[in-house]
């Protein structure tokens, strides 16, 4: 979705009919509309989404309390019975073809000067390529689809809104954003009529199956209920885990707010940060041992190797190898029957004789380079097995180590967490033992969510032998047959969608994790202090700072709304979507070094940008970054005489 035009009749403080185009070339992709406060910005950011949506769509509401939509100027010019009406026109490209959208708001005036209003209109045209025009019969669902209303937001959001994404509680609008954006949404209502549809085939198929069928079936259906509701279970703990976590962090900064605590909290941090770089370093200290061990078979080997290493030097020894005479010699000379010395000998001769004993004493010439080979290959193993005992013993020795620094990096947090709830100061000693509390319960979480973790893949595993004999009691009655067909290929479908809305789901969040980092470090003027961007499994967006610790909760406001922002931007890309980013006070409050860089980055990040700006927001150093991607440039006039707005293309 491409925006080419709008135009505006009598809506809300613009006065008559007003257009304004928006810029659409590659290069010069940027449409600016300046205003002061009260201009009307957020009146035509209003409009365009009242335009596409209407006040609600779906039970989302798009337009909420912002009072009359017709303009009063219109109203006030109109006489009692006269019909009063506003509309907003939309024109955009979408997929190769152009559509025009518009909505019509109409009331009719009554005596004491109110309106009774009409239900709103929308119409929607399409030309395709032959540059036909026609009427689209339901345009309602043909908008939502071209870009559905509760994904609107992500691309035409409030600038000053947009850092709740970046929020410690944002996860579960991370989640929403991305299963909206990337179209997931279709794929679990796809499992859950598939499911549904086994559910009523597995029904009837009870009904009309015999005993042992029957049986299967209701085994199947108990443990499909009971794994929907661990997975449910599962899923409010790991909701739970994340609240004590915020809750955590919360207390955190709380304490290093307070002078009478910020010592021991930063202590604390201090400790935390060198604790997890430890723990780190062990971790990867132990599969270095594991790699070393598991290539240390040659240390098991060693008793053999020395064995066979002596019996190939004594025989080295007594010259047997290598043999002081080559077997092909000795051939050749029994089959001329002539000596070295030039005297032919008789056949079984003592000459002969003797050269065949000879023969008989040595080896062939490639089995005896084999044993030489050998015998090289066995000394190498035998300085492999030193090297690989030595290796073995400073890995054990520096986990050993490790482990004793992490015991005394636990004893000191131990200490500090004492120190800080045996407080005189009722306040910190409440909220230290708050703190012990929620960690005893993120403990108590991980600890049931790894037991139902494994209940999980365990009834997993039984649903699929259930499913096997299941398949095999059809079979073996006739009548079911087809039915049984139906509910298989029902179940399997809807097991099928739900493995391939985890993987692309992971995939995806992948793919935006590392996008949202690349633009978050582009963006962001402190790129040496954040090292990592990060989006988790449960879809908790997380800034790593220098420290190898999580920093969202530290981010400024400004921060944060880069982080959004990045993320934004990163879901439009990874999901394709063609859609236009409009910002309505997209700076305000950002500093001077993320506004420059954001005006310098953004229209890189995206095919078509619509800035509704303040003169203060994007001026000298962000002006002139912004400005070789500006095709259009707009200014809001409001007439203090008559409450109006006019547009004035700069």
């Amino acid at each position: 979705m491409k925006l080419e035009r709008i135009v505006l009749d009598n809506f809300r403080q613009y006065c008559g009919q007003q257009r304004l185009n928006f810029a659409r070339d590659k290069k010069r992709n940027v449409t600016v509309i300046h205003g002061i406060n009260g201009a009307g910005k957020t009146s035509l950011f209003l409009a365009i989404n009242w335009c596409l949506y209407g006040r609600n769509v779906e039970n989302i509401k798009v337009v909420d309390n912002v009072g009359k939509l017709i303009s009063k100027d219109a109203i006030s010019r109109a006489q009692p019975g006269d019909k009063v009406h506003t509309s907003v026109t939309i024109a955009f490209l979408h997929n190769g073809d152009r559509y025009t959208v518009k909505r019509i708001l109409s009331g009719y005036k009554l005596s004491d000067g109110t309106l009774e209003m009409e239900p709103d209109e929308f119409v929607m045209r399409r030309q395709g390529a032959n540059g036909r025009a026609q009427e689209v019969k339901n345009p309602l669902g043909t908008m939502n689809a071209i870009l559905p209303v509760n994904a609107r937001e992500y691309f035409l959001f409030d600038g000053e809104k947009i850092d709740n994404f970046a929020k410690p509680e944002a996860a579960a609008e991370v989640k929403k954003a991305i299963q909206l954006i990337l179209k997931l949404e279709i794929l679990k209502r796809a499992q859950y009529h598939l499911g549904k549809r086994a559910d009523e085939y597995r029904r009837e198929l009870k009904r009309t199956s015999g005993g042992e069928l029957r049986d299967l079936i209701e085994q199947d259906e108990k443990l499909r209920a009971e794994k929907e509701e661990t997975i449910r279970r599962k899923t409010e703990l790991t909701e739970e885990k994340e609240a004590a976590r915020r809750q955590i962090n919360d207390i955190e900064q709380k304490l290093r707010d307070s002078q009478n605590a910020k010592a021991l909290q930063e202590r604390r941090d201090l400790l935390e940060r060198e604790l997890k770089q430890r723990r780190t370093e062990l971790a990867d200290e132990v599969k270095a041992i594991q790699k070393t061990a598991s290539a240390a078979y040659v240390v098991l080997a060693k008793p053999a190797i020395t064995k066979a290493l002596n019996v190939l030097n004594e025989k080295r020894e007594r010259g047997e190898i290598p043999s002081s005479i080559r077997q092909q010699f000795i051939q050749d000379l029994l089959e001329q029957q002539m000596c070295i010395c030039g005297r032919p000998f008789a056949e079984h001769g003592p000459e002969y004789q003797h050269l065949s004993r000879l023969l008989d004493n040595t080896v062939p010439g490639s089995l005896e380079d084999d044993v030489l080979n050998t015998s090289a290959t066995l000394s190498a193993f035998a300085d492999k097995t030193t090297r690989q005992k030595n290796n073995l013993d400073n890995g054990m020795k520096r986990r050993t180590e490790l482990l004793d620094i992490i015991n005394g990096l636990d004893a000191e947090l131990d200490d500090v967490s004492r120190q800080l709830k045996g407080s005189p100061l009722e306040e910190i000693s409440r909220l230290e033992k708050q703190r012990r509390d929620f960690l005893a319960d993120i403990d108590d979480y991980n600890l049931e969510i790894g037991r139902l973790s494994q209940r999980i893949e365990q009834m997993g595993n039984e649903i699929n032998d259930l499913e096997k004999k299941i398949a095999k009691a059809q079979k073996e009655q006739q009548r079911g047959r087809k039915l049984g067909m139906k509910y298989e290929l029902a179940q399997q479908a809807a097991d099928a969608l739900a493995d391939m809305y985890e993987v692309y789901a992971d995939d995806m969040r992948q793919k935006i994790e590392n996008r949202t980092k690349q633009i978050f470090r582009s963006l962001i003027w402190k790129d040496s202090h954040f090292k990592d961007v990060r989006l988790d499994e449960n879809f908790n967006l997380e800034v790593i700072d220098r420290y190898g610790q999580p920093a969202r909760p530290e981010l400024s406001a400004g921060e944060r709304q880069v982080l959004s922002l990045s993320f934004i931007t990163a879901m439009a890309q990874v999901s394709g979507e063609e859609a236009p980013l409009v910002m309505d006070t997209p700076f305000g409050r950002l500093s001077s070094h993320h506004r420059n860089s954001i005006a310098k980055k953004l229209p890189q990040l995206t095919d078509q940008l619509v800035l509704f700006v303040t003169d203060e927001e994007l001026r000298d150093k962000a002006r002139k970054n912004i400005e070789p991607y500006i095709g259009a440039e707009y200014r809001l006039n409001f007439d203090k005489m008559t409450s109006c707005t006019t547009i004035e293309e700069v």
